[in-house]
């Protein structure tokens, strides 16, 4: 019998997986070394929206997964999925040769192919983490374990990202991402095979009945709480994508900044979160999810605005641009954070876990994969669009913002129609915080 202490024994694990597939991550497909990469390559908006919405639509596939995964084995199906899919990703070593002996566009299928390989095997590993993490994370640590969980992933994601920021700033061309696809690939492993450690995720037998699977996900989508949560999930979703999904590429065409610059700018953004999610984590484990979830929300609304706002050829523009990538890396953490406990420790029931994650999963990539192509097609639509109003030019990037704002307002407001985890309201936690203030 696995008791709470001993799954909380097991957990530094899990913190060390997510520090080496950090590196994984940020080296590979993760950040904007990939946005840039396929800049390098020369694909089209249109295309590299395509490609970044394979990773999401995958989710689609927990559907008619979960159960299967249950069957299986929740940790086997993990750690075979994500030990996979390191090889996979490493045959990216092969593009230049594919693209100096066959041509570009056999390139380009090469690399959606892989892509694609990729995306599956993530989504069936993932479509078995969820219901996983919801047994082997106590609920009364959940928070404050996802805190830590984001800080130790954030200041090893800063360091592949400082170190990422040297290699690609000495030469040029495709080379350089290749040194970083190879070694993040084998450090990966590495960050697969720590999670053996962690208990749970055994076989269920009764787990493969497709017909009561999709009833149970039927009643799911009957409750009310749940598909708010659902409502406010994709506001969040499309609307931040929306935001930064082409910043990177924003950043170098409209601003003028280089490719070096950009990629260190994503340190603000985990700076910003590792300061925050400390305070997140414990503030949700002590007062419930949606005092955490709400503010988050409200500073990432403002977001697009600064983007908008801010002056593209100011002297002050990167540390302009530096404010706004802390902020979002303080608001969306909070936003993960007090989302993700109230998703396990409120909306979803533990014994009916693996249809309602499955239909979380799928619904996050289906509002994951849309907010790329649609971010991806309006630029490809408002190329050399550049329209002035009151001497304010317009282009393609004002429309997205524009966009993540109205999204974002709405996932706001969804969110707040989601039943609380804990008895305290977000407008007493703020009142009580006034209160102190006040008095001293």
């Amino acid at each position: 019998m696995v008791t709470d202490r001993d799954r909380i024994r097991a957990l530094p694990w899990c913190l060390a997986h997510g520090a080496l597939n950090s590196f994984f991550a940020i080296w590979t497909f993760g950040s904007s070394l990939f946005i840039l990469f396929l800049g390098e390559l020369g694909l089209p908006k249109g295309q590299i929206g395509g490609l970044l919405s394979l990773f999401p639509f995958c989710g689609l596939l927990a559907l008619g997964f979960a159960p299967m995964a249950a069957r299986l084995g929740r940790k086997r199906v993990f750690l075979l999925g994500y030990a996979i899919r390191k090889p996979v990703m490493a045959m990216l070593l092969l593009l230049p040769w594919v693209v100096s002996g066959a041509g570009r566009t056999v390139g380009v299928v090469f690399l959606s192919v892989i892509i694609a390989a990729f995306a599956v095997l993530r989504a069936l590993a993932e479509t078995a983490y969820f219901p996983w993490s919801q047994e082997f994370i106590p609920n009364r640590v959940r928070g404050s374990f996802a805190a830590w969980f984001t800080v130790v992933s954030l200041l090893a994601s800063a360091l592949a990202l400082t170190i990422a920021g040297q290699v690609i700033s000495q030469g040029s061309g495709l080379g350089r991402y290749m040194l970083l696809i190879g070694i993040g690939c084998v450090i990966g492993l590495g960050g697969v095979a720590v999670m053996a450690k962690i208990p749970g995720g055994e076989p269920i037998r009764s787990g493969g009945d497709l017909a009561a699977h999709f009833r149970e996900m039927r009643e799911a989508l009957a409750d009310r709480n749940f598909t708010a949560y659902l409502g406010g999930l994709a506001g969040l979703t499309i609307g931040a994508a929306l935001m930064v999904a082409f910043l990177p590429l924003y950043l170098r065409e409209e601003c003028g900044l280089a490719a070096a610059t950009v990629v260190r700018l994503d340190l603000m953004l985990m700076v910003g979160g590792g300061v925050a999610s400390l305070g997140w984590g414990w503030l949700s484990d002590r007062v419930g999810s949606r005092p955490v979830l709400m503010p988050s929300m409200a500073m990432l609304v403002l977001l697009p605005v600064g983007w908008s706002l801010l002056p593209r050829h100011s002297p002050h523009l990167v540390a302009g641009c530096a404010a706004l990538y802390f902020l979002y890396g303080v608001g969306s953490n909070g936003a993960i954070i007090g989302a993700g406990r109230l998703l396990f420790n409120g909306v979803v029931p533990p014994g009916q876990n693996t249809a309602y994650t499955a239909v979380y999963y799928a619904w996050l990539g289906l509002t994951g994969g849309a907010a790329p192509l649609l971010a991806g097609g309006i630029l490809t639509l408002t190329s050399g669009w550049r329209p002035q109003v009151a001497g304010i030019e317009f282009t393609g990037y004002t429309v997205l913002f524009a966009l993540s704002l109205l999204f974002l307002v709405t996932g706001w407001h969804l969110y707040g129609r989601v039943r609380a985890d804990d008895r305290y309201s977000t407008r007493m936690v703020l009142r009580s915080f006034m209160n102190r203030i006040t008095q001293r």
